[in-house]
């Protein structure tokens, strides 16, 4: 397992280097580039760090998650769900039945941040699955992909809370995802085969959030193309475009 997972690390020492197009397009960004993350820099002034520490207070209560299959030192602990239920929502049966049953857990009351930033600045209208995933000191999560190929679409946000040096979240094909240890949101298209690798001393703690846009998809349109204009200029200003 273990060189595994060194042989596709190594294999993509470079952060990924996104090519962005002279012109905007909603519809492209999300469903048609191929991208394998887009970092929503939009959000980059957010409390991340009051979310941290929430987060950080409740390491004890974390559940391993995926540990007998390609994980390892991974967990996670869901804010808002099928109560505590950490795993994936497709062994529930009906979709549309299962979402009416998610609400927020005992974790929500515990993190008062995270929650006002969820229902306040997160562009959706309603929350499916969102979970706190912990990756310990030298855990790791093996390579996988999380949706067949023919699914590409920039669609779930992982935002770090932090992201320590050392550790390293890797696409097949592309690179590092270039998350802030300071705090970063990402889309991201989790049909790429991907993994990721806690080489540091510091446990990594990041927030996954599943949605549905509703009435917000204007909101989240607005975020998109503020980050595109956003990232499209400092790839310029740092000589990269």
């Amino acid at each position: 397992m273990l060189d595994e997972l060194k042989k596709f690390h190594d294999s993509h020492p470079n952060e990924i280097n996104l090519k962005y197009p002279d012109h905007y397009d909603t519809k492209w960004v999300l469903d048609e580039s191929q991208w394998p993350c887009f970092h929503l820099s939009a959000l980059d002034n957010q409390p991340w760090k009051e979310m941290h520490a929430e987060a950080e207070a409740l390491l004890d209560k974390f559940y391993s998650h995926r540990e007998h299959s390609y994980g390892n030192g991974w967990k996670s602990l869901t804010l808002h769900g099928l109560d505590e239920d950490t795993q994936s929502l497709s062994g529930y049966g009906e979709r549309e039945e299962t979402l009416k049953k998610l609400h927020w857990t005992w974790v929500a009351e515990h993190c008062p941040v995270t929650k006002k930033f969820l229902t306040e600045t997160w562009p959706a209208e309603y929350l499916n699955r969102v979970r706190f995933m912990l990756v310990e000191p030298g855990g790791y999560i093996l390579p996988h992909q999380d949706r067949p190929d023919e699914e590409k679409r920039l669609s779930v946000c992982n935002i770090s809370l932090n992201n320590p040096e050392g550790c390293k979240f890797v696409f097949k094909q592309h690179g590092i995802v270039p998350f802030k240890d300071e705090g970063s949101a990402f889309l991201m298209d989790i049909s790429n085969p991907h993994s990721v690798w806690n080489q540091s001393d510091i446990p990594r703690i990041h927030m996954i959030i599943h949605s549905e846009l509703g009435r917000k998809v204007r909101d989240f349109f607005y975020i998109v193309r503020k980050s595109f204009y956003t990232n499209k200029e400092r790839k310029i200003n740092e000589g990269l475009e």
